[in-house]
């Protein structure tokens, strides 16, 4: 950009979307006046890794903290200014107010040419009688939350810890303090644990959690906090469904505000985040917003929304420092791809579940496969749960679940690719993915998933999902064509047992004139089933995801480990 006088640029905000911002700025022009103000005392912080140092996974708080501002200034030039906090903006004067942390009177005025606005969101907080000013609640998103939290274990020697919310903080914060030898409640108001996900995939991460131990209050919420023992900071949860939990010490991650005040105190156009075009310029063309704090667009709802996720906000703070610079290039919206780990397992999705899909206008397909994520005879190897959602007729992808031990990451980040390249399921049938035995399988299980979608599409296969057959027992032949033995073991009710290598020689016993739904362990068999009966004029269904699908959804919790199941 030609200029005589260098550019003076300010960015408020020292995480990942604002340091982004700052440090591509310099790389487009050495003679910037690049100024970073940050509330906080690190220039530079990672958030998204703060559950993760509470049970040392990541060693010492500073691991969070890439740079200093020394290390900043001799990098990149940037001039640092810690432990300042942005008071207002004048849209007019192109100047914005600010003040000192440490001291009141320390309050002055900045110029800028362009501003970045990286400000983030705080954590929302539970509306609960009793918790104002109390010593033992907590939420965890900064370094001084997660250093708040240690120093109160240690002094206080807690016992009991309690989370509010089952979404990716509450799940991890829940697994921190559980390796920190507390005993842990997890209280969630939807009936799942992380709502974003479908219920019945959700049920394999509620049966991880009570496996380790963690006690799960579902659909419903804390009313009031009751102190018993202000000297050890003992209190009683008081639950809407009557339910009391005593704990130690209240966790609340129950989701994200995004701070608009100053914002909208300015005059800038904004709803429940900052509304930003697709360069990121807020109504104010001199003034950007970034990250945590704005609204952008969904590609699969066309409608603007919170993502609060550090991945879309370094790369809108690069795109902001573009536009600056006349590199213009839009930000092509999100999809919503994100990954998390529950104890054992690792769980991701991209696009939108089936019940958010269907809840703004769609009225999706959708298929669950589970297939090793490497070959079997290579050690390791176990079951990948594998969803895709996809739209009737076209097969385009609108949506991917995963859950797994391993491999989950690999198959969600093919998926979201897809999807945003606007693929199909044929699409995925023929992909070609690297493979090694230890790695993949021959037939990814992408390409696995594909194939199951598109003989649906093709009519070459008839599913039925388990929440259909709720109720509907009595309107199928239900045959289990897994093992007697499996069968014995465990077996949908009114449901009859034919092992699939003896399917043909038993198709005396089974009535043509009556629909014939198959179910096998993990679907497969159920396929081949239905593939032999379909031919031989049989109306018949193969139940979506077989055996292993239809239990997360219908075995109950043990009472003492989870209530409302």
């Amino acid at each position: 950009m030609p200029n005589e006088n260098p550019l003076r640029i300010v960015v408020v905000g020292g995480a990942a979307a604002g340091m982004a911002a700052a440090v591509r700025c310099r790389r487009l022009d050495e003679r910037a006046m690049i100024t970073v103000i940050e509330k906080g005392p690190y220039a530079s912080h990672a958030n998204s890794g703060v559950p993760n140092v509470l049970d040392s996974v990541i060693e010492g708080d500073t691991a969070l903290i890439p740079q200093t501002p020394a290390g900043l200034k001799a990098r990149f030039n940037l001039e640092l200014r810690i432990n300042t906090e942005l008071i207002s903006i004048s849209k007019k004067e192109r100047t914005i107010l600010l003040k000192s942390v440490d001291s009141e009177e320390n309050v002055y005025h900045l110029s800028y040419d362009k501003l970045v606005l990286a400000i983030g969101a705080d954590p929302a907080l539970p509306e609960i009688e009793g918790i104002k000013g109390t010593r033992n609640f907590f939420t965890l998103r900064k370094q001084k939350d997660l250093q708040a939290i240690k120093a109160y274990i240690s002094k206080h020697e807690s016992r009991r810890a309690t989370v509010i919310g089952a979404g990716f903080i509450g799940l991890r914060a829940a697994e921190s303090l559980l390796r920190l030898g507390l005993q842990v409640t997890l209280i969630e108001a939807s009936d799942q644990i992380h709502p974003a996900f479908d219920k019945d995939i959700a049920h394999y991460l509620q049966t991880e959690l009570s496996s380790n131990k963690v006690q799960l209050y579902l659909g419903t919420t804390v009313q009031k906090l009751v102190m018993i023992d202000a000297d050890d900071d003992c209190s009683h949860l008081q639950l809407d469904d009557g339910s009391v939990v005593a704990t130690d010490l209240v966790v609340a991650a129950i989701g994200l505000n995004p701070r608009v005040s100053i914002a909208r105190a300015a005059g800038l156009a904004a709803k429940r985040g900052v509304t930003v075009n697709t360069f990121m310029q807020t109504s104010d063309p001199d003034i950007y917003a970034i990250g945590d704090m704005v609204e952008t667009e969904n590609r699969l709802a066309h409608s603007p929304g919170i993502l609060a996720l550090g991945g879309p906000g370094s790369r809108q703070g690069r795109l902001a420092a573009n536009h600056i610079y006349g590199q213009a290039s839009a930000y092509a919206g999100n999809v919503g791809t994100f990954i998390s780990k529950v104890f054992n397992l690792t769980v991701a999705m991209t696009g939108m579940s089936v019940k958010a899909l269907r809840h703004i206008g769609y009225n999706p397909q959708w298929v669950t496969v589970h297939t090793p994520d490497h070959e079997g005879y290579y050690p390791a190897s176990s079951l990948l749960t594998l969803r895709i959602i996809f739209e009737p007729y076209t097969g385009r992808l609108l949506g991917a679940q995963a859950v797994g031990k391993y491999g989950v990451d690999k198959r969600i980040d093919v998926l979201s690719t897809a999807l945003q390249a606007g693929m199909s399921v044929f699409d995925l049938e023929q992909l070609e993915l690297s493979y090694a035995p230890q790695y993949g399988t021959a037939r990814d299980p992408v390409n696995v998933a594909g194939c199951a979608a598109g003989n649906i599409l093709r009519q070459e296969v008839r599913t039925l999902h388990p929440n259909e057959l709720v109720g509907h027992t009595s309107e199928w032949q239900i045959i289990d064509v897994r093992t007697a033995e499996n069968y014995t073991q465990s077996n949908i009710p009114s449901s009859r047992n034919i092992p699939l290598d003896t399917l043909r020689e038993n198709l005396d016993n089974i009535d043509k004139e009556h629909p014939v739904l198959v179910y096998s362990r993990v679907g497969y068999h159920g396929y081949i089933a239905h593939r032999i009966l379909k031919q031989l004029g049989y109306e018949v269904a193969n139940l979506d995801g077989g055996w292993k699908l239809w239990v997360p959804k219908f075995v109950a919790c043990k009472a003492t480990l989870c209530q409302n199941p």
